[in-house]
This record gives structure tokens, C-alpha cells and sequence, in this order.
């Protein structure tokens, strides 16, 4: 049986466009139609009908190309990335951003393979927060529970994925921001090595930790996404199944799991030994202490980018946003460096232990289920503030080592909510992540679950 159309994976779209069974208008307009009808998600800043519309047209008359394997089809990416024509508004404002940033090579190469730009997707302000909320736009709702939230800042390019609004997704990641959302949403959420994708023309939070990620409905859409994205050949065995050794960690990624993630962790275990993986435990170096190395980074670096805009327009910044950016003007040159110095020696020793003895490294992409909003309405109370800070614990460490990690989804709770594997691996290993990905995807196919608000 063929799938509805926005059900469909990017392969099987190539397909039928490729004999011509369908058109890029045809399908553009079925998701311009579909995002419109869903705007309660509030997963678009914009819709960008008649220029998407009008691609669309030209490369119907153009015809589809074998060195185009984007041909034709919608994509929609977190408001982070310049074009010719537009700077990004980074969740606060149309051109919000003063100091013009060139256009950005990865969309360039998704536009150069034939991808369709549906229009900017919601975020969390200046991609700081791990929740999805946005003060100016608005939060961006859960398709599977729109109570609830989507994780962020890739707030838009999740819930768009996981909601059939879109093929595929650019999203940043600075410490969780597209694995989280990726995990919630259901839908798989990759974190390359550091530098792996180019960041020209992102607007930064923390310079040294961001990454360009990739969201998609499949693990062979998310390879194929990020191999075009690198510009490199795109390389249909990204997703062969082989046998791998994946480790557990002895500590850290199992501290304050709720009983249902436990027991989607344990069921995860179980489907690998099943594909033939050995899974062996091993010892990881992450402590409490690699989080706050994080923050030190993230909080100096976002601190700087900020400090002129912030005096300029403080009226375009939340309370939330200011106070996180100017709590980074008050920590020492020498935390700073000592971060940044501690950093190269951590990943010697994760790589001469963890993965020396392992392929990659199996945890929960998040400790827990996602959170009602109304739970997390005031940031001001402890227990709040706790909670929204333990969405990144288990996604922070990566980001601070340069690691590549991805989130895979793989069961759902008691209420219908998905649940997430996070993957991590050296430097370089992408092509591991995805072939680990596979057996948690097939169980995750098998449920043949859609987000009943997208429905």
C-alpha cells in the first residue's frame, strides 16, 4: 500500500517524481495545503507559497536529474541561515540581525541537489532554550500531545518533520537543540562531528559548540540529507546494517531516568542483541563537571555575540534570554580558557577509554517524557528550573567533545509519547550512527504510529 503523500520518505518521493507519477507543484502545494491547515502547531515563522510554488514550476519544466537527488522535494529549515535575499530573523524578528552574514553553503548545496524551501520554522529565541517556547512567535506545539512541549531550540524543524509539513530539516545544536526536539517529536535527529557541515551563515549562540544538524522521518533520509548538506557523494550503503559494538555507560546516562525510559532503554538493548550487535558495558568519563565546562562556553561565547545587539535593541530580547546572555559577562578569561583547555583533554581520554573498546555508545537521548507547558510556565520556581536543565543532560556531553550523536526513535510511553536512543560516536563515524540506528528504527516502524494532532 503507498503511503499518503506527507507520510512518504524522501526515497520513495525521489521515485515517483523520477518516472513522473507526480510533480514538484504538485507536491509543494500539497504541503503548503497541509501547513496551512496545521498552523495550530505553529511550527512555520512564515509559508512561502509563491516563491516555493514558483521553484517548484521551474523544475517541473526542467525535469528531474540523476545528480539532483533532492529533486523537487519540500524541505524547511530552523530561522538560523542567511540567504541571498534574506538574513535570518533567529525566532525574534523578519532581518532581525544587524552584521550581515553571508548566504549559507549548506543550503546552497540542498538548493543546488533540487530541494523546495517551504518558508523559516519557529525556534526557541536566538536558539537558546531546551523547550520549544517562544516569547514573540509563540511555542510550537507537540504533534503527539500539543500541551505539550516539542524540545528545542529546533522546536519547528521537529514537530514540521515529525507532522508531515516537511521532507526533511536544517536545525543547530548547541547542546540538545536537535536531538531533544528529535526525540520528542519521534523523528531522527543527527548531530554531526564538529565542523562537519559549515556554519557560514548561521547565526551563532556559542561558536565553538554549535553544530548544523539534521532532522528527517527516516535514518536513510537523515543519511542522505547529510551527505548533500556536506556537498560529498552521496552514498546509498550510509545505511547498511552491520554488526557493531555498542557500549553502555556505567554510570551518568543512568542517573534519574523515569521508569518508562528505563524501560525503553532496556527494550533497546534488547532489539540490538537481536540484530546481532555485541553489547558490552563500558566506562565513560562524563561527570556532572563536563555540564558546567558547557555552560562556561556556551554562556561566554552566546555573552559575546550578544553584547552590542543587546545594548542596541534590548527590546528585541526576552527576560528569559537576556538574563542567560549577560550571566556569561561575568565569567573569568581564565574559566573560559580552562573550559576550553579541558575540552581537548577529555576527548583524548573518552577516546583512549569509551571508544577504544566500542563502535558507539548507547543512552537515552533524554531522561524523560516532555513536559506540559503549563508545567513549565515560570522558570522562576526551583523545581521548574531543575526540570528544563535536565532535558540536556545526557545531549550536552557530546556537544562539549565534538562528538557526532544521533537521536533515533524507538517506543512510545503509556500516553502515547515518543521516546528516543541517542547514539554517539568518535569523530568522523556518521556512517556508524546510522547503521546502529537501524534496529531501533525497525521497531519504531513496526508500531506504525503517526502523531495524532497531524493526523
Amino acid at each position: 500500500m503507498i503511503a499518503p503523500l506527507h507520510r512518504q520518505t524522501i526515497y520513495e518521493l525521489s521515485a515517483a517524481l523520477g518516472r513522473r507519477d507526480l510533480s514538484a507543484q504538485t507536491v509543494t502545494q500539497t504541503l503548503l495545503d497541509r501547513a496551512s491547515t496545521l498552523r495550530r502547531l505553529n511550527a512555520f515563522i512564515e509559508l512561502w507559497p509563491e516563491r516555493a510554488l514558483t521553484r517548484a514550476e521551474r523544475l517541473d519544466k526542467e525535469g528531474p536529474r540523476n545528480d539532483r537527488p533532492l529533486w523537487g522535494v519540500p524541505l524547511a529549515h530552523k530561522d538560523m541561515f542567511a540567504r541571498p535575499d534574506r538574513q535570518p530573523g533567529c525566532g525574534v524578528a523578519s532581518e532581525f540581525t544587524e552584521a550581515r552574514l553571508p548566504p549559507s553553503p549548506v543550503l546552497a548545496e540542498l538548493d543546488q541537489a533540487g530541494a523546495i524551501d517551504l518558508g523559516p520554522l519557529n525556534l526557541a529565541e536566538f536558539a537558546l532554550g531546551t523547550t520549544g517556547t517562544n516569547a514573540v512567535f509563540g511555542n510550537v506545539a507537540n504533534p503527539w500531545d500539543v500541551a505539550r512541549c516539542t524540545g528545542a531550540s529546533s522546536s519547528g524543524s521537529a514537530a514540521a518533520v515529525a507532522a508531515g509539513l516537511a521532507f526533511g530539516s536544517l536545525g543547530t545544536d548547541t547542546g540538545a537543540s536537535v536531538r531533544v526536539p528529535a526525540s520528542f517529536c519521534g523523528v531522527v535527529g543527527l548531530m554531526p562531528t564538529a565542523g562537519a557541515l559549515d556554519a557560514t551563515g548561521c547565526f551563532p549562540l556559542a561558536w565553538s559548540l554549535d553544530a548544523i544538524g539534521v532532522l528527517a522521518r527516516t535514518v536513510a533520509d537523515c543519511a542522505l540529507l547529510f551527505d548533500v548538506a556536506r556537498g560529498g557523494e552521496v552514498i546509498p550503503s550510509a545505511t547498511s546494517s552491520s554488526r557493531l559494538t555498542i557500549g553502555l555507560p556505567d554510570r551518568y546516562y543512568t542517573d534519574g531516568l523515569d521508569a518508562e525510559v528505563a524501560s525503553a532503554w532496556a527494550d533497546a538493548v534488547r532489539a540490538l542483541e537481536a540484530r546481532g550487535h555485541k553489547v558490552v558495558d563500558v566506562p565513560v568519563i562524563e561527570r556532572e563537571e563536563m555540564r558546567s565546562l558547557h555552560r562556561i562556553l556556551m554562556r561566554t561565547e552566546a555573552a559575546a555575540v550578544h553584547h552590542r545587539l543587546l545594548r542596541q535593541r534590548p527590546g528585541d530580547y526576552s527576560l528569559a534570554a537576556r538574563k542567560f546572555i549577560t550571566g556569561g559577562e561575568g565569567i573569568f578569561a581564565v574559566d573560559y580558557v580552562n573550559a576550553m583547555r579541558a575540552r581537548g583533554m577529555m576527548l583524548r581520554r573518552a577516546l583512549e577509554t569509551t571508544y577504544a573498546k566500542i563502535d558507539v555508545l548507547l543512552t537515552p537521548t533524554v531522561a524523560g517524557l516532555p513536559a506540559r507547558y503549563d508545567e513549565i510556565a515560570d522558570p522562576s520556581r526551583p523545581d521548574v528550573w531543575r526540570s528544563v536543565t535536565r532535558l540536556a543532560q545526557f545531549t550536552q556531553p557530546a556537544s562539549y567533545l565534538g562528538l557526532p550523536a544521533v537521536s533515533v526513535p524507538f517506543s512510545l510511553s503509556s500516553g502515547g509519547l515518543p521516546i528516543g536512543m541517542q547514539f554517539i560516536a568518535p569523530p568522523g563515524a556518521e556512517r556508524r550512527l546510522f547503521s546502529a540506528s537501524l534496529g531501533l528504527e525497525a521497531h519504531w516502524k513496526g508500531l506504525n504510529v503517526w502523531p495524532p494532532f497531524a493526523a
